[in-house]
């Protein structure tokens, strides 16, 4: 009577250890572009934005938030990336907090505090039909180091956020 071995044979072995090597890497990988606030696997226009993100993401005011607001569940790190505007691709960094109180009292936060670190309020004009009208409820905008930036602070009930964000073409304005 003749046994076979039970084990793996070398090409099991070597097929096993590639896929595992992949997955790790693949894991790793999007862990770090997490990290990194997606700008390693967004869309090419955001290759070569990293000091521009650096600087935007830098803006004090993004951790500066009034007296009894949390950071938002799942956003515990900035969101930083690009993303298309209605007219222009942007570079954004984003975080959202938790907030009971009135929406006045953040508003008054962020006018104090920007201000006070040189932004100018802008008026934020929308369209009628504009979904995205009354979120935007506070605009501050302040040339930096790399160009324009806008500061935005932003409202749903029971959380609001505050972001920059400035275009990535040198020609396009982003706009309030």
């Amino acid at each position: 009577m003749s046994t076979k071995p039970t084990g793996l044979t070398l090409w099991q072995l070597v097929v096993v250890t590639v896929l595992g090597a992949l997955l790790v890497g693949l894991t790793l990988l999007f862990g770090l572009n997490r990290l990194m606030g997606g700008l390693l696997l967004d869309d090419d226009d955001c290759l070569g934005t990293e000091a521009r993100a650096d600087e935007i993401s830098s803006v004090s005011l993004l951790g500066s938030p009034p007296e009894g607001a949390r950071v938002a569940t799942g956003w515990h790190t900035l969101e930083v990336g690009c993303r298309d505007g209605r007219d222009d691709e942007l570079l954004s960094a984003t975080r959202s907090y938790e907030f009971d109180g009135d929406h006045q009292v953040v508003r008054d936060h962020y006018r104090a505090l920007a201000e006070g670190d040189g932004w100018t309020r802008v008026t934020t004009a929308r369209a009628a039909g504009d979904p995205q009208v009354g979120r935007t409820d506070v605009c501050f905008e302040k040339e930096l180091a790399g160009g324009r930036v806008l500061l935005r602070v932003s409202f749903d009930p029971g959380v609001f956020w505050v972001g920059t964000e400035t275009a990535l073409d040198d020609d396009e304005h982003v706009h309030c």
